[in-house]
């Protein structure tokens, strides 16, 4: 499926290379292009009902076998598939056997597989820009005020060629936790009067626009503010310390160190290559964040120091931080074939813009062309800025671990 590209190339469901946040970086930044445009972008979610519990076996195996997979592999799906059984139990009472009649089997290791193998066509029609992550699908259009009616008008009949999909494969989509939002600048939103605008309807249902959405677990609002997010974060960062305090003067140090760091700091860096355009205040309010760990780590108290206790731990201040996540990230996109080529397009060294190359340009990436902090604020833009201010004997690193190790001697110097 790789080698031939027979996936869909906005598929990052369990892909190598792939992940939720590389899917919401070019989503966001293809958001932030559209502010720095001066247009809107109005996204619509999908959310399917028991997607992978619904896969029809006669439907997949047809899939399979349109792809040129040969006859003896889809007979060992076909076995693979078929003759599964399931019952319940409740405490000593087992109840009847039940046939499998459809779904991927749950917990195999070819099922997230075989999942995205059946929804590869689901956008094959559609005009929108789209996005999947497993059975999560996006689409989204971006355009100027003006001509918000007839954008919509362009989502809904995509919703209806997705509707007739689901149809045809036997998927249905969930219309209660399915979500429209229109985002753009604060100048562009104040504008709009939204019970005047024509509705997102997906099945005869109108989809009402939200305020603020969940997408692949960030926060979404209507201007990027990211306020709902930093909430969210904080909101969790809290109740997963709370269940953990009560042991804090039980654990050693290097336990309490362990549990921060695979259970508060995920919480603190998931997808914080996204939402970059932060406020000094918001900025302030996760390094207090990270300060909490700190001191649930060292017993400190509230308005106890902790700068020397960072110091120990080795781990960088917020802002540093979020830095060596971007890197990591941009890293990957340069030299890992496996990353997603809709983040590969976006950076350009230097040196191959020009005929006669220089010595000094080889580990230089192009800035693309902005207008304003809205696109100057996105990744694409910010990890360039961040990467062209390197020291060459970093960017020149010969794989991931030695770059990770420098680039954090280089900021823990700093």
């Amino acid at each position: 499926m790789s080698n031939h590209n027979l996936l869909n190339s906005f598929q990052s469901g369990f892909r190598s290379g792939h992940s939720t946040t590389t899917a919401l970086v070019r989503i966001t930044d293809d958001i932030r292009l559209g502010m720095d445009n001066q247009q809107v972008t109005v996204l619509t979610l999908l959310d399917f009902s028991k997607a992978f519990n619904t896969v029809d076996f006669d439907v997949l195996l047809a899939v399979l076998s349109s792809l040129n997979i040969s006859p003896k592999v889809i007979g060992w799906f076909h076995s693979y598939l078929r003759g599964r059984r399931q019952r319940v139990q409740i405490q000593d009472t087992f109840y009847d056997w039940s046939v499998v009649k459809a779904g991927v089997p749950q917990g195999g290791v070819l099922s997230p597989l075989l999942f995205s193998i059946f929804i590869n066509s689901i956008c094959s029609d559609i005009t929108s820009l789209y996005h999947k992550y497993a059975d999560d699908l996006q689409i989204y259009f971006q355009c100027k005020i003006a001509a918000l009616p007839n954008t919509i008008r362009l989502i809904n009949e995509d919703l209806i060629r997705i509707y007739h999909w689901c149809n045809s494969f036997g998927l249905k989509v969930n219309q209660l936790k399915t979500q429209a939002i229109i985002i753009g600048s604060s100048k562009l939103i104040s504008r709009l009067t939204f019970s005047l605008l024509p509705p997102v309807i997906f099945e005869g249902t109108l989809i009402p626009y939200s305020d603020k959405v969940k997408n692949l677990g960030i926060m979404f609002d209507r201007t990027l503010s990211w306020g709902p997010q930093v909430s969210e974060v904080s909101r969790r960062m809290f109740a997963a310390v709370g269940s953990l305090r009560r042991l804090r003067n039980f654990l050693p140090i290097p336990t309490k160190v362990a549990l921060a760091q695979s259970l508060l700091l995920p919480i603190l860096d998931y997808a914080d290559t996204c939402y970059l355009d932060l406020t000094v205040d918001q900025l302030n309010k996760l390094e207090r964040l990270q300060n909490y760990c700190i001191k649930f780590i060292f017993g400190l108290r509230k308005y106890d120091h902790i700068s020397e206790f960072r110091h120990k731990l080795k781990w960088l201040p917020i802002r540093f931080r979020r830095n060596t996540h971007i890197l990591h990230l941009l890293y990957c996109i340069l030299f890992n074939p496996t990353t997603p080529s809709y983040l590969k397009d976006r950076f350009i060294y230097l040196s191959s813009l020009h005929s006669l190359p220089l010595r000094s340009q080889n580990n230089l990436l192009s800035t693309p062309r902005h207008s304003s902090s809205f696109y100057s604020n996105s990744f694409t833009v910010t990890a360039i800025r961040l990467w062209n201010s390197l020291p060459l004997h970093i960017k020149e690193c010969k794989s991931l671990p030695i770059f990770k190790n420098k680039l954090k001697l280089y900021y823990l110097s700093s």
